[in-house]
C-alpha cells in the first residue's frame, strides 16, 4: 500500500468525494490496463499490473483495492459469477466502503453490475478462492449456470453499459 501512495495521491487525491475517488480509480484501471487472459498469475502484484498495464479480473480487483487502501478507503475483494460473461466464468470485482455501506465496482466492465452473483468477499483473492487443490488434480468438466428472472431488464442494462462513456 505504501508503495502506491504517491501514485494514488497524485492521480486521485484532489478528488473531493470518496465515491468520486473510487469511481476515478475504477475508470483509470479500465482506461489504462488491458484485459489479457493468462497474462498474470496468483502472485502478480498490483504494482506489476500497473507497470505491465495488463491483467485479468483478479488483477483489476486487486489494483482497485490497493489504490483505495493507499488513500485510506476501506476496500475488499468481491468474488462472483458473472451472468452472461462470454465465455461463462467466475469473476472478480472490488467493493469500497463509502458513506456507511459497501459499494461494488467492476473495473473490467465486462458485464452489468446486476449480472454479478456474489459468491464471497474477503481481503483479497486468497480469502475467496473457489477451490483449494492439494496434490495432483485434473479438471475434467465444470458447468456453472444461472438464469435471469427478467431477461428484458438485463438486456436493457447490458445495452446501457455499452453506451456509457468512462472518460
Amino acid at each position: 500500500m505504501d508503495r502506491l501512495y504517491k501514485f494514488a495521491e497524485m492521480e486521485f487525491g484532489a478528488i473531493k468525494t470518496t465515491y468520486g475517488k473510487v469511481q476515478a480509480i475504477s475508470n483509470w484501471i479500465y482506461k489504462h490496463v488491458h484485459y489479457v487472459s493468462g497474462s498474470t498469475n496468483a502472485s502478480t502484484s498490483s504494482i506489476e499490473t500497473i507497470t505491465q498495464r495488463e491483467g485479468v479480473c483478479r488483477d483489476f480487483a486487486h489494483m482497485g483495492i490497493a489504490l483505495c487502501r493507499a488513500l485510506s478507503i476501506p476496500a475488499r475483494y468481491f468474488a462472483c459469477y458473472a451472468y452472461q460473461l462470454n465465455p461463462p466464468d467466475f469473476h472478480a470485482c472490488f467493493e469500497a466502503y463509502i458513506d456507511g455501506k459497501w459499494m461494488l465496482f467492476d473495473a473490467t466492465r465486462m458485464v452489468p453490475r446486476h449480472g454479478l452473483i456474489k459468491i464471497a468477499h474477503g481481503y483479497d483473492a486468497a480469502d475467496t478462492s473457489f477451490a483449494n487443490i492439494y496434490g495432483e488434480a485434473d479438471a475434467l468438466n465444470v458447468v456453472v449456470s444461472c438464469e435471469a428472472l427478467d431477461k428484458r431488464g438485463f438486456e436493457k442494462q447490458a445495452d446501457r453499459l455499452k453506451e456509457i462513456s468512462y472518460e
